[in-house]
C-alpha cells in the first residue's frame, strides 16, 4: 500500500472518529437536558396548580416541548449508533489490511527462502 494510501485510510478514520465524537457529545447533552427540561417543566406544572410531584412529572412528560426533546434525543441515538457502526467497519477494513500484509510478508520471506 502506497503512503499515499495509507494516508488516505488514516484520514477516513479521523473523519469517522471525529462524526462519532460528535454525534456521541450530542447524546450526552441530550440525555442530561432530559433531566433539566423535566425539572423545569414540572415547575410550570406546579405553579399552574399540580399539586403531587406525580402530577407534575406526568404533565411534564406529555408537554409538546419533553416530546420534541425525546425525539431530538433518538435522532442523535441514531446518529451516534451509525457512527458507530462507521468505525467498526473501519477496524474490519483495518484488520483485513493488516492480516493481507502480514500473509504477503510471510509469501515473500517463503518465496525468498525457495532460491
Amino acid at each position: 500500500m502506497s503512503e499515499e494510501a495509507k494516508e488516505r485510510k488514516l484520514h477516513e478514520l479521523r473523519q469517522v472518529g471525529i462524526e462519532h465524537a460528535k454525534a456521541k457529545r450530542d447524546v450526552t447533552v441530550l440525555e442530561h437536558g432530559r433531566q433539566i427540561i423535566l425539572a423545569d417543566l414540572m415547575k410550570k406544572y406546579m405553579v399552574k396548580g399540580e399539586k403531587t410531584a406525580a402530577a407534575q412529572e406526568r404533565e411534564a412528560r406529555a408537554d409538546p416541548m419533553y416530546k420534541q426533546h425525546i425525539e431530538a434525543l433518538g435522532e442523535a441515538i441514531e446518529r451516534e449508533l451509525k457512527w458507530a457502526w462507521e468505525k467498526k467497519i473501519c477496524d474490519i477494513k483495518f484488520e483485513e489490511w493488516k492480516t493481507k500484509m502480514i500473509n504477503q510478508t510471510i509469501e515473500r520471506k517463503n518465496y525468498h527462502v525457495k532460491d
